[in-house]
């Protein structure tokens, strides 16, 4: 059994950049608005980040199961038809990636953000049917 979770570090550092780009383009001449402005997008930022890491990925012999505090959702590797992973710009500087797992049942279930995603791909490899 394998369990990971996800890298958050990628995610503020790709939000922090998409926010400074965003705001070369404002009107910063009144700085209380735009401090607000920064203070709503960051607590935004990192409320989604929270978001992630609160998901726990679990890789067992029958399955995968996602969890969260809220919620568990278990995957069958018998109804995963094809998988692959993607591994981005940032996230090779922060040694995580994405696993797509496409299902038999037309949908598709990403595992964001993980950490050694080659590790996890060759064990879905042996696992798909």
């Amino acid at each position: 059994m394998l369990a990971t979770k996800p890298v958050i570090s990628k995610t503020i550092v790709k939000g922090t950049i998409i926010i400074f780009i965003f705001s070369l383009f404002l009107d910063i001449s009144r700085l209380i608005s735009f401090l607000i402005f920064l203070g709503i997008v960051f607590t935004t930022l990192f409320l989604y980040a929270f978001w992630k890491r609160i998901h726990t990925y679990i890789f067992d012999e029958n399955g995968i199961i996602i969890q969260t505090p809220f919620s568990r959702k278990f995957i069958s590797y018998s109804i995963i038809d094809d998988a692959f992973i993607s591994v981005g710009f940032l996230a090779k500087r922060f040694h995580c990636g994405s696993v797509y797992l496409i299902l038999k049942t037309k949908k598709v279930e990403i595992i964001r953000d993980i950490p050694n995603p080659d590790e996890i791909f060759e064990l879905l490899k042996k696992k798909i049917v």
